[in-house]
Formats: C-alpha cells, sequence, structure tokens
C-alpha cells in the first residue's frame, strides 16, 4: 500500500493539505494466468486426454514470457487434434492486430470471438478467445499430421471452449 500525507504549517504562498490522503494500488499479476491451473477433472469433463497435458509447444521451453500454453489431445487412438490454450495480459485488439489470424467473428453473448490462422498451406484450425480479467484466454483446435478431421474444427473448439469456459479467470465484460 502506498501512503501519501501532506501536512505543515500555513503560510501566505504555501497551500495547506486538509487531510491525508492515500492511494491504494492493485496488485499486479507478475505473469498471465496459468491455463495449466484449470483442473484434471474439467479437462476430463471435456473430452480431453488429463495425460497429455504439457506447457510448452516443443522441447522443454516456454514459447514466450508474454503468454502461457497449456495444451491436451483428445483421447480417442485415432486422436485428430490437439487443443492449445494461451492466457496473456494482452487484450483482444492485440490479438486480431496479429497477422497470423483472421475471420474474427463474434459467437456469444458474453463476447466470445472466433477466429482462424491465416496460413496460406492447407490446415485444420480453428480459435475461440475470451477478453478475461488481466487479458485474453484463446483456445486453438490444430488438426494432427495426416490425421484426417473428424468433425468441425470450429464446432469442436467452441464446445471446447464452452466445457472449460468456468475455469478461466472471470470475463472483463
Amino acid at each position: 500500500m502506498v501512503l501519501v500525507a501532506g501536512c505543515g504549517n500555513s503560510t501566505s504562498s504555501a497551500p495547506v493539505a486538509d487531510s491525508p490522503t492515500s492511494v491504494v494500488t492493485a496488485p499486479v499479476p507478475s505473469e498471465p494466468w496459468d491455463p495449466c491451473t484449470i483442473p484434471n477433472s474439467a479437462v476430463e469433463a471435456a473430452g480431453l486426454d488429463v495425460e497429455s497435458k504439457t506447457s510448452t509447444l516443443v522441447g522443454d521451453r516456454p514459447i514466450s514470457t508474454d503468454w502461457m500454453i497449456c495444451s491436451w489431445r483428445n483421447p480417442d487412438p485415432g486422436s485428430w487434434y490437439f487443443l492449445g490454450v494461451f492466457s496473456s495480459d494482452h487484450d483482444l485488439a492485440y490479438l486480431e492486430g496479429n497477422d497470423q489470424f483472421g475471420d474474427f467473428t463474434v459467437v456469444d453473448s458474453a463476447g466470445a470471438v472466433q477466429f482462424q490462422r491465416t496460413a496460406n498451406y492447407e490446415e485444420v484450425s480453428c480459435g475461440i478467445a475470451y477478453e478475461v480479467v488481466g487479458g485474453i484466454v484463446y483456445f486453438i483446435l490444430d488438426g494432427r499430421a495426416s490425421r484426417e478431421p473428424r468433425g468441425d474444427p470450429c464446432v469442436e473448439v467452441e464446445r471446447l471452449g464452452s466445457a472449460l469456459r468456468s475455469s478461466l479467470p472471470p470475463s472483463n465484460r
């Protein structure tokens, strides 16, 4: 807590503080919300493989200091996708300004926004983003190489986002 107070004797050229003034600042998180804190029970209820959880995309290193990630795959033997959950203190405008994503569409009254990757090669992918207190969380479903999709990736990522929404930080809307 920061406390600022003023007092002193009155002179004709200097004002006197009437009473102490205090300013309370909210704690600032040191890093974004960690999507790997989504409870295993919620992950399993959404239909994802709890054992496949990872907090990196490739190797042991995080993707950046601005983003936290957790990913899972669907559990069936012919698993056709991975689900990545990304969290940052950035906002939706930051995501919309990223040239890797496009075709943003609001999909529900809570402000969830669906989007696509803008890659020029054929890819099974779809994402959904939520603005939350402290930033943004987005889900992105990516198809697994050489596996045929067993459904519409946008329908599936919406279903997963809805199933896991209660485990995210509160909405800022």
